[in-house]
């Protein structure tokens, strides 16, 4: 019986054979990938990040791994990108005149894959959504509806490889025989169709780590003027072979596939076979990437549902272009993937021919070749030869447009610089295995011999890069077509500082919306962000209405829109400290001090008189040293009937007897509550223990201060300081109900996004009411953002023992959350500079308390230059002004192209949506970029603020939910307006009527919508 299985094994193994190499092959033959190399202790010593492998190896040993090229850090002039590719010339010359590496790029553009792309990076925002109990699905996805067409999901690689020819022969042949002698001693058993640890030559590791370093540094640092080059980031192993899987066959490969690999819990699988364990271990990679088989048609090659054409180059370009006129003249609607193979010592492989040419050139009509050699020969001696493959794909779901889109190709190639290619290959698979990166090492394309420079001059360099390639949280686009995500508030940055400029209509108002509904929507997010807006004007109750809307009726006041107004209404006082806190936090402190400076500032200079400032240190510490413990105010019935009621009611009056009343102060009142449970009555009952402005004219007139400013004088001679001061604040207490006294205004303890208008409590354009205007600004800031500054190391020491675990608990509640603080309009505050001081306080330090500060304003230079240094994000959205250019080039340096650009492209918003410069500063490096901000139409209709738009959206809100009434507006009105149609319905209504224009208009639209929904219902 065992005769007979053996002859049934050997039989089929001869049959394999055949079908394999001499009947046809199957697609996993092509594919040499086998296994991948784990981490070593050497691996996590060097780099404790590392959290997955990221070293594939091949069939023959060698071993490869993946980088995604992103890009240019930033926008480059013609001259600079030459810079560029001679740096990098430069750099790579030494290790790209030796064998053993080869260098494989590839890009691929695919603009049918765009919406799959869009949902990926947007799915995490959908979720948290959904956890949040935001019903704003409807905008996410409109969102990516309205960007899908204008944008291309796009991929551009670089495999490095390590052959085995790195080695000497004596060092492979002691390789060979030792990996020999380990499969005897460990007695490896055979794995003919697994991964298998016999497939890994590890004498080659440390040649490649040397090789990827060398690579990452090269790129990294090649850009032109001591500025950064080109942006890689490593692929780990399972993304790498993802990506190769989706090349094969993106019709059946998911964005959530990955790999077996080896060394990982595998269960058994497959036939047994006693002399071939290869079910018990992972699969080949190849056998993982090609689960599909393939069929040709002529030229074609054709997997489950498309038809893939392959162009290869017979001539490279007689005129060398940079890669972008190719990337511009290939229809945007084309997806198309092109792949390059560099491989060192071209000119070995020409010996033979120039050989030839030496005998055969003495022919006049031969001159020329031999004189190409002799030429390539003399250059060779300052730059690398190479021999470069060039093969270029296409597909389609039908052979008819596969092969239209082959012609565009091929056109597109041709008038890059001349060049010559075919579609005519021996082997059609072997040409379209060719084309996909890290598939195969080898490439059917006719070899060119280019010198170092003009093969690096074709590369895909230059696209635009963005440090999140993985993903974020907000979804831009370049003007061509790349989606660009970013991560607000992402770990790529150590402070979130960011700065807007844009005059009105330039798109300002609408990138602040959006990248607030980006902060909303952040992955993993479980409750609205806390967030507040301080601006002049209305720009943001769309957004305040936007979540409103959007929120269930139970928790509506989760978003709140104040129009703050100069009245005791509003009251908050500045001196209120943390539930039994005595003295304030060092940050507390910190921000009365500056806020006292700030009431102190001298309107014509608007600096505070540095006695000043140093006199305000003194004042906040005695203030509190005073009301805590020199004389502490004592606590009176009848002023806080609250509080009052709850030492009736729970008979907290009687558990102390009249003795004890009588000398009651107001925080013994807030101990007495906290203790009983009643944490509300606590912080009303506190509010009377503090502080207040009007205390501060008294203490002007303490022996301390006396003693050490009595004699000091406004710039040494004029008006005495303690006199100015107690002039201030005295212009203060008469001028400013709002923190005059003790606190009587609150938010709600469920509010977590604030915006605050301050158009009717700001000054005027005159030096005293920009410093006005500033003053309401600080005060915005303590009114909704106080609790933001919440952290156990500063505030526990503050508080006795028994609020500890009360703040412990508040603590934990904000500590992972991002907190937003947003001032808009920020130029109507004259720089002064107190509330400079605060924002850039506040940014710096914003890592440590979880966040993130935003100003925005008109021009670039009217934030001030310490702000613009501090800054992580800049978003300038319109170009032309003169001296926002020139900080442009002597604080940042950027380049002439991206101004250019700027005044070009940044002209306000268009039909396809607003065009912005990006400064980004990031771990990664300085990255300076023009985007597109793309809002679909329910966007638009969410965030509107025009009166007869946000009443006709009521309307219709009221009627069918808001979920509906953004989608009828979106569908009828896409521009975001109904104002052009309620403009016509009013110049032909009838006086009579008896009915609003708007509310006509509502009833058309909802008669509309219920017709279409009754016929869906009747056809269903």
């Amino acid at each position: 019986m065992s005769v007979m299985n053996s002859c049934a094994e050997a039989v089929e193994d001869v049959l394999a054979y055949l079908a394999k190499y001499m009947i046809g092959r199957d697609v996993a033959s092509y594919c040499e990938l086998a296994t991948h190399i784990g981490l070593t202790d050497d691996d996590m010593r060097r780099h404790p990040e590392l959290s997955d492998p990221y070293i594939l190896v091949n069939n023959d040993f060698s071993l490869l791994t993946v980088f995604e090229v992103q890009g240019c850090y930033q926008i480059l002039a013609p001259d600079e990108f030459a810079t560029l590719i001679d740096n990098l010339r430069v750099r790579q010359n030494g290790y790209m005149r030796r064998h053993g590496h080869t260098l494989v790029f590839s890009l691929e553009r695919d603009p049918e894959r765009a919406t799959d792309e869009l949902i990926r990076l947007a799915e995490p925002q959908i979720r948290a959504a959904r956890r949040i109990g935001l019903n704003t699905e409807d905008i996410i996805l409109d969102r990516i509806a309205r960007n899908a067409p204008l944008v291309a999901w796009e991929q551009n690689l670089l495999v490095v490889y390590t052959h085995t020819t790195v080695m000497s022969k004596d060092e492979r042949k002691d390789e060979f025989k030792q990996r020999s002698r380990e499969a005897v001693e460990h007695k490896l058993p055979p794995i003919g169709y697994g991964q298998t640890p016999a497939s890994i030559m590890l004498a080659l590791k440390d040649r490649h780590d040397m090789m990827l370093e060398r690579i990452l540094h090269d790129f990294e640092h090649c850009g032109p003027n001591g500025r950064p080059g080109v942006m890689l980031r490593r692929l780990d192993v399972a993304d790498a072979v993802r990506a190769v899987r989706i090349m094969v066959n993106r019709e059946r490969t998911s964005q959530k596939f990955r790999p077996a690999l080896l060394g990982e819990k595998i269960t058994p699988h497959g036939r047994a076979d006693p002399h071939d364990v290869s079910d018990l271990v992972a699969p080949l990679l190849s056998y993982q990437i090609c689960a599909n088989d393939v069929i040709t048609s002529r030229e074609l090659v054709q997997t489950d549902e498309l038809y893939h054409g392959v162009l290869s180059m017979e001539l490279g370009p007689a005129d060398l272009l940079p890669f972008a006129d190719l990337f511009t003249s290939v229809e945007r609607t084309i997806p198309w993937r092109i792949r390059y193979d560099l491989t060192p010592c071209g000119l070995d492989a020409m010996r033979g021919r120039q050989m030839m040419t030496a005998f055969a050139g003495v022919f006049p009509a031969n001159r020329e070749i031999r004189q190409s050699l002799v030429d390539l020969e003399a250059r060779s001696k300052t730059d690398a030869i190479l021999s470069m493959k060039v093969t270029v794909s296409t597909w389609a779901a039908t052979e008819r447009e596969c092969r239209r889109r082959m012609a565009a190709l091929e056109k597109a190639l041709q008038a890059w610089g001349a060049c010559q290619v075919t579609s005519v290959h021996g082997d059609p698979v072997a040409a379209w295995a060719s084309s996909i990166p890290a598939f195969t090492s080898k490439n059917v394309a006719n070899r060119l011999t280019p010198p170092l420079s003009d093969a690096l001059s074709m590369l895909p360099l230059q696209r635009p890069a963005t440090p999140w390639g993985g993903g974020g949280n907000l979804l831009m686009r370049t003007p061509d077509g790349k989606i660009y995500p970013i991560q607000i508030g992402g770990r790529l940055q150590d402070t979130w500082i960011e700065l807007y400029a844009g005059t009105p209509g330039s798109g300002k108002s609408g990138m602040l919306s959006t990248t607030a509904m980006a902060v909303m929507h952040n992955a993993g997010a479980a409750r609205l962000p806390l967030h507040v807006t301080v601006e002049v004007g209305t720009s943001a109750i769309g957004q305040i209405d936007l979540i409103r809307d959007s929120l269930p009726a139970s928790r509506k006041s989760e978003a709140v829109y104040l129009q703050l107004e100069n009245s005791s209404r509003y009251m908050v006082n500045i001196f209120d400290t943390q539930l039994g806190a005595r003295h304030p936090s060092q940050q507390e402190h910190d921000f009365q001090v500056d806020f006292l400076n700030l009431l102190c500032c001298d309107p014509d200079t608007k600096n505070v008189p540095g006695d000043c400032a140093r006199a305000n240190e003194m004042l906040v510490r005695l203030a509190y040293d005073d009301r805590s413990e020199t004389s502490p105010h004592l606590y009176e019935p009848n002023v806080c009937p609250e509080v009052d009621r709850i030492l009736d009611e729970n008979g907290l009056r009687a558990s102390r007897d009249a003795k004890w009343w009588e000398c009651a102060t107001w925080w013994e009142i807030t101990d007495l509550l906290f203790t009983a449970g009643h944490h509300r009555a606590a912080s009303v009952a506190q509010r009377q223990a503090v502080p207040v402005l009007p205390d501060f004219n008294a203490y002007l007139h303490h022996e301390k201060i006396r003693h050490l400013f009595g004699n000091a004088r406004i710039d040494g001679d004029g008006e005495p300081v303690l006199s100015y001061m107690d002039r201030c604040f005295a212009v203060a207490n008469n001028s400013y109900a709002l923190f005059q006294g003790r606190t009587r205004f609150e938010l709600d303890s469920q509010t977590r996004v604030v915006a605050i208008n301050l158009n009717n409590v700001i000054g005027n354009k005159s030096p005293q009411g920009e410093l006005r205007t500033a003053i309401m600004y600080m005060f915005g800031r303590f009114m909704a953002a106080k609790n933001y500054f919440l952290r156990q190391d500063s505030l526990l020491p503050m508080v006795p023992p028994l609020y500890h675990d009360y703040h412990l608990a508040r603590i934990a509640d904000v500590k992972e959350e991002i907190k937003s603080i947003v001032f808009d309009e920020t130029h109507n505050a004259g720089g002064y500079k107190p509330f400079i001081a605060t924002l850039i306080k506040d940014g710096r330090e914003g890592r440590k308390w979880g966040i993130r500060i935003v100003s925005a304003t008109q021009y670039f230079s009217d934030h001030p230059q310490e702000l613009r240094a501090a800054a992580t994000n800049i978003y300038l959205m319109r170009g032309g002004n003169a001296q926002d250019e020139a900080i442009l080039r002597e604080e940042f340096t950027l380049s002439e192209e991206a101004i250019r650009r700027l005044q070009r492209e940044a002209v306000g918003p268009g039909p396809d949506g607003v065009n912005f410069l990006a400064l980004v500063k990031t771990k990664l490096g300085f990255v300076a970029q023009m985007l597109t901000n793309t809002v679909g139409p329910i966007e638009l209709w969410a965030f509107s603020t025009t009166l007869q738009d946000v009443a006709l959206r009521d309307l219709l809100a009221q009627r069918v939910g808001i979920y509906a009434a953004r989608s009828i507006l979106a569908r009828r009105f896409p521009a975001g307006t109904a104002m052009p149609t309620i403009e016509k319905m009013r110049l032909a209504a009838n006086d009579d009527s008896g009915t609003s224009i708007v509310q006509e208009l509502a009833n058309k639209l909802l008669h509309a919508y219920l017709a279409d929904t009754q016929l869906i219902e009747d056809m269903s």
